[in-house]
């Protein structure tokens, strides 16, 4: 009979190594989703400010390409703070006269910056009219 109460210890042995096991296994599963889901709103925050700054900047040229040529370097500024202030993004523009062979025109530069990690530089050239 001693042999049958041996079993039963066996087993109970057994059945706490299982345990024990799985709970190890199901720690790590937890361990591992929330690590996935820090870095799913880490990347989501960051989609969304990389958005809202390519509207800014996209906006900003939009609003640029309604300006004439005599008026482009003191309007660049004034649309970039406005745009700017509705953004809460670091908005610059930089307007540089450029020749190349026979063309000659303006460079246009938009930066848009939300944060450290995101920013978004967007790129216009005009050409001066051929008369």
């Amino acid at each position: 009979m001693g042999s049958a109460s041996h079993r039963h210890a066996r087993r109970r042995g057994s059945l706490i190594v299982e345990a024990a096991i799985c709970f190890v296994l199901l720690a790590t599963a937890v361990v591992a989703l929330m690590k996935l889901a820090q870095s799913s709103a880490v990347l989501s925050k960051q989609a969304d400010q990389r958005l809202v700054a390519t509207l800014a900047a996209e906006n900003t040229l939009e609003r640029l390409r309604n300006v004439t040529a005599n008026e482009l370097d003191s309007s660049a500024d004034e649309i970039a703070a406005a745009i700017a202030e509705r953004t809460k993004c670091d908005v610059k523009v930089t307007v540089n006269d450029f020749q190349s062979q026979s063309r000659s025109g303006t460079h246009l530069r938009i930066e848009a910056t939300c944060s450290p990690d995101v920013h978004v530089t967007l790129h216009d050239w005009r050409l001066d009219d051929d008369k």
